[in-house]
Order: C-alpha cells, then structure tokens, then sequence
C-alpha cells in the first residue's frame, strides 16, 4: 500500500506497525477480518495501549470494520452488546468460546457479519452411541456429527502453555483455527488489525492463508515475527 512501509512482509504475511485508525483506511483487498480487539475495559497489562478509550471512540474504531465484507471478531458477551453492535449491527451469527476459569467472566461471543460459518466443515464425536441412527451412520463411513455453535474444549492459554509469550491476553491457536477453518476459503487473505502477539497470523499461514496484521506495540509485533519462524506446535 502507497505511503505504508511493513514492519514485516514475507511469505504472503504483512505487518504493520502503527495505529489500526491511521492504518486501516490503507487496507484493500481482504477476504475477512478476524479479531479480538483490546476489550476497553480498562485493562493495564497492554504494553503501549491504555484500554480506556471514552466509548464513542472506541465503537468508532470498530466502526471502521464495516469497510470490509465478512468480520469475526470476539468480545466479552456484555461489550459486545455495548460496543461491537452499535458498531458493526446487529451480528448475522454468533459462537460462544465456553472456558474455565478462575474469575467470573468464563465466555466469550464470536459475531459474524457478513459470513456465516460452516460448522459442517469440522466433526465432533456422537455421544448417543447406541442410537440406530448413529450406528447407521458410522457404517456409512461418518466421521462424527457437525460442530455446534458453542465449544466447552479450547482452553485459554495458561502461564505454562507453551503459546505464552509476553502478551497478557492470546487467544489460542486452536479457537481461531476453529473460526478461520469455519470461514475462510483458499487463497483468502485474513485481516487482524488488532494483532497482538500475531496468533491469527500464524494461524493462517499454518492454514496456508495469507494475513494482514496491525500492531501499535513494536514489542507484540516482534513476538509475532519471531513466531511466524516457529515450526508448529
């Protein structure tokens, strides 16, 4: 993009360092946006990003999103409602991220606009075993039935997860290859513009998508890089 130099750029994987509103208006070309934006509630543990912008800014800048044709991007389930749907309207589907954990907030929403996920794409074993209806299926060669729209088995990243880096708030690995795998297809370039320490980057490129990452912290953008290099766990 003119007037834009990449903090990173190789192998189909661009980032840039920077501002996500400076940046954004930049950014063409991109088949989805998949995000977990900075929450805003006044977290502190971000290293060069307050978490506390007054809320019209911040449904602002999600409000840029709408630029693109497809969004997933995670929240909390009450700033989703307070935020991400003013921002972007009301969602055309919606997961829930189901976890455990030790604080009250054990959830998150996944909002869909503009794509609707394919929960055919991924199996999950059938739990009535003896029905006839499931034997008859797993003679015909089934692999399970198709996903739900909920998930109880993806963890969050632990302290001793070997995902943890610096950054105090990943998603794992594992969730947003369940939402690129539901969403994407081939060749599609990913959009994070809110990239962290780079975990749907690296992501994609291990689904062999190409991705777009936004960055204000030199610090997370380097983690990312440094984990673009990294074999697969």
């Amino acid at each position: 993009m003119a007037g834009i130099t990449p903090f990173y750029d190789h192998a189909g994987i661009t980032i840039y360092l920077g501002d996500a509103r400076d940046i954004l208006p930049s950014i063409t070309n991109v088949d989805l946006v998949a995000t977990d934006p900075p929450y805003n509630i006044g977290f502190s543990g971000y290293d060069g990003y307050g978490d506390s912008l007054p809320e019209h800014d911040y449904v602002a800048l999600l409000a840029l999103l709408r630029r693109f044709p497809r969004t997933a991007i995670s929240h909390y389930p009450e700033e989703m409602m307070r935020y991400v749907v003013p921002a972007l309207g009301p969602p055309h589907h919606v997961s829930a991220w189901c976890y455990h954990a030790n604080f009250s907030r054990r959830f998150r929403l996944i909002n869909y606009y503009g794509v609707k996920p394919d929960y055919s794409r991924i199996k999950q074993p059938y739990r009535n075993m003896d029905d006839k209806r499931i034997v008859a299926a797993l003679a015909n060669g089934s692999e399970g039935s198709s996903l739900y729209e909920w998930w109880d088995d993806i963890d969050q990243v632990k302290n001793v997860s070997l995902e943890k880096t610096e950054h105090p708030c990943p998603l794992p690995e594992r969730l947003v290859a369940r939402i690129l795998a539901l969403c994407t297809e081939p060749g599609w370039v990913v959009l994070d513009p809110f990239m962290g320490s780079g975990t749907t980057l690296r992501v994609a490129k291990i689904l062999g998508l190409q991705a777009v990452g936004i960055e204000i912290s030199e610090a997370y953008a380097r983690i990312a890089v440094e984990r673009l290099s990294q074999e697969v766990l």
